[in-house]
């Protein structure tokens, strides 16, 4: 990679005047700022917070001025002093201006202003400070002309900039005269909008203006922005491309170098329209060769982002480049299927991925915000992997634990200020999403382990025949053993790369010290098969319940209280392996999640006794019109928030609800009708949160009578429940057109014969 030249390289040499300037920045954006001078150039050193001294000519100032995207303002040292706060700090700052000859500075026909800035442990009163000083000022020329220049704080011809902290006062003339990260740009704004300085610090840290190896080319072929609001990514991208000076909107009248001794006129009107020219001719490249213009995604959930977006690039002069630019209205949850097409016809040959996502501002539940972000890592990882491509990730965050779950190769942090906002940028390589997981991975061997042996060959056996069906149906979720063999009376669920042991206890019959030596050999055999450490195997006993106990926590453990990623057929899910006899998602029911999934779109769908949102994940991502999750625990409905966060699903939108209330009642009082509705009551509950107790033999009729209620005219209703001894009411036969679907929910993993569960599909005569 190399560098771009200096903006100003094409015109004439610089004078020999050489100046001592300081070029000012907002906190945090020092090294942006300094890679931005050193691509121009113009070597630099990091002085202070907000800070970098410059020593050069008069070609390095109006470079600067015309085309930094990250510098604040441009400041010439006059005098410093050091100051005692214990005395008066206005009188302080009175002698250090009446010590300077102001009369060499500027004449008395030109006008001036002051800016004061304080540092917040020095006790002054602002506003007197900056009198004292204008005094000062006034009376120097009061004592050589008996007059005084007048004071014109909007448009001054010189601007007079002082600091002060705990230890030193400092003046400087602003050559600079207005703040040069303003763009005229943005007419149309979203919530918490980015600032362009900001944006274009970012991206300079991201390597966005550095070119191939050759110099020819930009070094990034796309830029994508998932969640671009009102563009601000996309548009200092796109002016940086295309080599817009920032400060040409400037040019006619705000620097405060026009009426300075040294100014050279003729040199900085060859610079400006040296600018016009670079920015005209950079436009009609990327329209005529669209090929050289790198590739743009820019998408966000909200219509009147993408609307704000296009109106702020036609105010930035890019109308042209309009058609050649992806901006489209998209959710979060869209964006792999966008770029996995791309990624495998090789145009994101070398991407780079940044975005300001709704980190708290625009999004306002902490709880949510942490899904989000590894939403994107997931989605990023799935779309490129297998290709050998590894974009550039940049994200912010408001709070740098928002971005630890990124998936990022040694990742480096800014932390810097969007407004008042302190925000931290996390950037770097996006690491390498995996290839498959235990059941595609799997690999029959030879393994002995005495005493164990027939429960090796078994398991072997099962995933011999199971990988297959796996590979055909996409599935990485699924049963493997299930008391296949009398003495080995566990169940084994395979999550990804993770398993799932469940030991059933074992009869009276036999001793303690017996199913404890064959549960060991157990484990030890899964952990040979499947070539995995201790930290990927996870064990339960499972005992019968009673009540809601399939529900509550479990003992202590090392491992409790951490979630886990499991896939299916394009959700994302979070599991947990230890702290409840349940992981969050039930495998068995895979198969209703797919046929939910199939006939959602454009549907309204309600998902009772919803548990942690499984179902109505695979609803929203079909495109359902609304998804309602109604469940007796908000800790279960909050699982489910998360989860839908973690889709890149925004739980804010009204079209996704989610209501902890009593099944029974809830559905007893609300009037809404629904296309699709489904129930998978527990077999028994009598938590004390439910007006008495729920038995599904005895109150299932009264359950799908009240449901029916809810149903439009021409809606399916999809009852399932895993009460093994389940009989269906006849009355409901005769009252409904009901069809038993069992056989094509249970899944080739579990035995058709001996179903898990029973599910029936449900329709008004």
């Amino acid at each position: 990679m190399t560098e771009t030249t200096s903006p100003a390289s094409s015109t004439a040499s610089s004078p020999a005047l050489s100046l001592e300037l300081i070029v000012t920045c907002a906190d945090g954006l020092e090294a942006p700022l300094q890679t931005e001078l050193t691509s121009f150039g113009i070597q630099s050193d990091i002085k202070s917070t907000g800070r970098l001294t410059v020593t050069g000519g008069l070609r390095d100032l109006y470079t600067i001025c015309l085309w930094s995207r990250v510098a604040s303002r441009v400041l010439l040292p006059i005098k410093r002093k050091n100051i005692n706060t214990e005395y008066d700090v206005a009188e302080q700052l009175y002698g250090l201006a009446k010590s300077v000859n102001w009369t060499e500075q500027f004449d008395l026909e030109q006008t001036f202003a002051i800016r004061l800035s304080v540092d917040k442990r020095v006790a002054v009163s602002q506003q007197f400070a900056m009198l004292r000083i204008k005094d000062a000022i006034a009376d120097t020329f009061n004592e050589v002309y008996d007059s005084r220049p007048n004071v014109d704080s909007k448009n001054p011809d010189f601007s007079v900039f002082a600091t002060v902290n705990d230890k030193q006062a400092e003046l400087y003339l602003d050559l600079s005269g207005t703040s040069l990260h303003r763009r005229g740009y943005r007419v149309a704004m979203t919530d918490a909008p980015l600032k362009e300085n900001l944006a274009a610090a970012l991206l300079y840290s991201a390597g966005w203006h550095k070119k191939n190896d050759a110099g020819n080319a930009p070094f990034y072929n796309a830029l994508i922005d998932p969640m671009c609001g009102s563009g601000t990514f996309i548009i200092e991208a796109l002016l940086m491309h295309c080599d817009y000076a920032v400060g040409i909107d400037k040019a006619a009248n705000q620097f405060g170098f026009y009426e300075w001794q040294h100014h050279d006129d003729a040199l900085w009107q060859q610079m400006i329209e040296d600018a016009q020219n670079r920015f005209r001719e950079a436009l009609a490249i990327a329209q005529e060769q669209p090929d050289t213009l790198p590739l743009i995604l820019g998408f966000d959930a909200d219509s009147g982002a993408i609307l704000a977006t296009e109106k702020n690039l036609i105010a930035a002069g890019l109308q042209e480049l309009l058609p050649l630019l992806d901006i489209e209205t998209r959710a979060l949850n869209q964006l792999g299927g966008v770029l996995k097409p791309l990624v495998d016809d090789g145009r994101l040959s070398n991407p780079l991925v940044i975005t300001n996502p709704p980190y708290g501002e625009r999004l306002g539940d902490e709880d949510i915000i942490k899904p989000l972000y590894q939403s994107i890592g997931l989605i990023l990882q799935d779309s490129f992997a297998g290709s050998g491509i590894n974009p550039m990730l940049g994200i912010l965050a408001a709070n740098v634990e928002q971005v630890d779950i990124l998936p990022i190769k040694e990742p480096k942090t800014l932390r810097c200020h969007n407004g008042a906002i302190t925000v931290y940028f996390r950037y770097g390589t996006l690491i390498s999403g995996q290839i498959g997981h235990l059941v595609s991975r799997f690999e029959k061997r030879d393994i002995t382990v005495e005493g164990g042996q027939d429960f090796i060959n078994r398991l072997q056996k099962n995933l011999a025949k199971l990988k297959k069906l796996a590979k055909k149906d996409n599935v990485s979720n699924i049963r493997v053993y299930d008391a296949d063999l009398p003495d080995f009376k566990v169940a084994i669920d395979l999550y990804g790369d993770y398993a799932h042991v469940q030991e059933y206890a074992p009869p009276k019959t036999i001793p303690p010290e017996t199913a404890k030596k064959r549960f060991n050999l157990a484990l030890m055999g899964i952990r040979e098969v499947f070539d995995i450490n201790r930290e990927q195997v996870f064990i339960k006993t499972r005992a019968r319940q009673s009540g809601n106990e399939q529900y509550s926590k479990q003992g202590s453990s090392e491992k409790r209280g951490k979630f886990y990623i499991a896939r299916e057929d394009g959700a994302y899910f979070y599991v947990n392996f230890t702290d409840y006899l349940d992981t969050g998602l039930f495998i068995d029911h895979r198969n209703m999640r797919a046929r939910i999934k199939a006939n959602s779109r454009d549907k309204s769908v309600l998902n009772l006794f919803a548990y942690t949102c499984t179902a109505s994940i695979h609803a929203a991502l079909a495109g359902a019109k609304k998804v309602t999750s109604v469940d007796l625990s908000q800790n279960y409905l909050d699982w489910g928030k998360q989860n839908f966060a973690l889709n890149g699903l925004d739980v804010s939108r009204s079209k996704y609800q989610f209501i902890a209330a009593d099944i029974f009642e809830w559905i007893k009082d609300n009037t809404e009708q629904f296309d699709i509705i489904f129930i998978d009551p527990p077999t028994f509950s009598n938590s004390k949160k439910f007006q008495g107790t729920f038995d599904v033999q005895r109150d299932h009729a009264a359950l799908i009578n009240r449901a029916m209620n809810r149903l439009t005219s021409d809606g399916v209703l999809y009852f399932s429940n895993n009460f093994t001894r389940f009989e269906l009411d006849e009355q409901l036969s005769e009252r409904y057109d009901i069809v038993n679907i069992t056989p094509k929910t249970i899944g080739f993993d579990f035995n058709i014969k001996k179903p898990i569960h029973q599910s029936f599909e449900i329709r008004h005569r």
